[in-house]
């Protein structure tokens, strides 16, 4: 496994299960989620493929379960309040926002030994028998196949496609934090705020700790390059006479943590796989965050990667070629429509024309729940294992 973020541990643990000896080599001295990312939604589809690689009882120690979806405008208005009891029974797992460092954390010590940091692949060479991953310190693994699980900017991927165009901004930028702000954030709900050309996400974490959002769209986030304006003191401004708690979630973060986040996805390619190597996560199909699948599909691809490798479900043991094209054709339809998807809701959010606005909004208000997530909810969450 090249790359050691949640994806790929995750990969290893389900190999692992499944009777598949699989390390992961990460390219940082330390684990990413320790330097970025703060806070992640697993919904029900995430939770049972940690479910399904025996690690989702660590859920009750660093998630918070999550029951209300909210959507309000920035004139403090409550558009919507989806109920998420009925898709946690009907699929019988819960929604847990987490601490991503959690975590990643877990996973990496569940892993164990078989996570190798400060190792950055270089290389890699295939012949009718395995696969040579050859590192910058000079060190090669051989095995019998390679999976590239290191993200949107993915080495393993370039290996595949020389010659693909780098990954496509989204037009928006987010600005993430977390801060401990007891009662900030009600009980068990997802909120999420629309403005014109920005909005807000916020919910709680475990132990009074809350997660925010701050995304704005090109126009607005570039002037804090051309004014070099501080982050912290743009978004005072941005979110000025927000609803509660939006100003004090800010006020209250480290300025200097504030740094901003392209948000960045690729079209969806015909195919992540060539030969004994493959693609996972980020590294095949990196989407924006406007359905929260990223981290979800990532675990879905070590799950179903893990049963075609094993030959479960009448799969191709023992031609792992063979089987990382399984792999790869139980996963294409299905992550391709979710990227096209998430890509789609975020146009839908970004809206600046008052008029516009007031469409979304209302649309939101009569319509949302019925129409968009009556389509998007089985799309996203029934599993293909």
């Amino acid at each position: 496994m090249i790359g050691g973020g949640i994806g790929g541990l995750a990969a290893v643990l389900a190999l692992r299960r499944s009777g598949i000896r699989a390390a992961a080599y990460e390219r940082t001295r330390e684990l990413r989620a320790e330097r970025s990312g703060h806070g992640l939604i697993l919904w029900h589809n995430a939770v049972l493929a940690l479910r399904a690689i025996g690690f989702d009882k660590p859920l009750d120690t660093v998630g918070h379960p999550i029951g209300t979806y909210r959507f309000r405008a920035a004139a403090d208005r409550t558009l919507a309040r989806w109920d998420l009891g009925p898709g946690a029974e009907r699929y019988n797992a819960p929604v847990y926002a987490v601490s991503r460092p959690a975590l990643h954390r877990a996973l990496a010590e569940e892993v164990g030994e078989d996570l190798h940091t400060g190792a950055r692949c270089v290389a890699l060479a295939q012949d009718d028998d395995g696969v040579v991953a050859g590192f910058e310190d000079g060190r090669e693994v051989r095995a019998a196949v390679v999976v590239g699980a290191d993200g949107l900017r993915s080495a393993v991927r370039r290996t595949l496609m020389p010659y693909e165009p780098p990954p496509r901004y989204a037009g928006y930028t987010a600005f993430q934090g977390v801060v401990h702000l007891p009662g900030a954030a009600e009980p068990g709900v997802f909120t999420n705020t629309f403005g014109a050309g920005k909005w807000f996400v916020h919910y709680p974490l475990a132990d009074g700790h809350v997660y925010w959002d701050g995304i704005l769209d090109e126009r607005t986030a570039r002037r804090l390059d051309a004014f070099g304006m501080p982050a912290k003191s743009m978004l005072a401004q941005e979110f000025a006479g927000w609803p509660d708690p939006v100003p004090a979630l800010i006020g209250a973060s480290a300025a200097e943590r504030l740094a901003p986040v392209d948000i960045f996805d690729r079209d969806p390619v015909p195919r992540w796989t060539s030969g004994r190597v493959t693609l996972l996560g980020d590294a095949a199909h990196p989407m924006t965050f406007n359905l929260g699948q990223g981290v979800g599909q990532a675990l879905e691809d070590a799950v179903v990667l893990a049963r075609c490798l094993a030959g479960d479900d009448g799969g191709p043991a023992g031609d792992p070629a063979a089987a990382l094209l399984a792999y790869q054709r139980r996963r294409l339809d299905r992550t391709t429509r979710i990227v096209r998807r998430s890509r789609a809701n975020g146009t839908f959010i970004r809206r600046r024309s008052p008029v516009m606005c007031r469409l979304r909004d209302t649309f939101v208000r009569v319509a949302f729940e019925r129409l968009v997530f009556g389509k998007t909810y089985g799309l996203t969450m029934d599993t293909d294992f």
